[in-house]
């Protein structure tokens, strides 16, 4: 059988990307190298918050995430 004619397809050129609909765990941010202590810190300061809870993980919307990175200069040489 042929998968393929099973498949819906969309056009990527109509697709919006809003920042704020994408949404990142807590344990992909750490898979991706941040300190678990400075992801800590950011919720204690109030600087990111947990967007939802699934399955036990917090979520985070991934703006917030942007942002954070960009206002402590993460992954930037300073």
């Amino acid at each position: 059988m042929n998968r393929l004619s099973e498949c819906n397809y969309i056009n990527p050129s109509k697709v919006s990307l809003d920042w704020e609909c994408f949404v990142l765990s807590k344990t992909d941010m750490e898979l991706d190298g941040l300190p678990k202590e400075l992801i800590n810190a950011w919720m204690a300061e109030n600087i990111i918050e947990p967007f939802s809870i699934r399955n036990n993980e917090l979520n985070f919307k991934t703006k917030d995430i942007r942002e954070a990175l960009a206002k402590q200069n993460w992954y930037y040489e300073t």
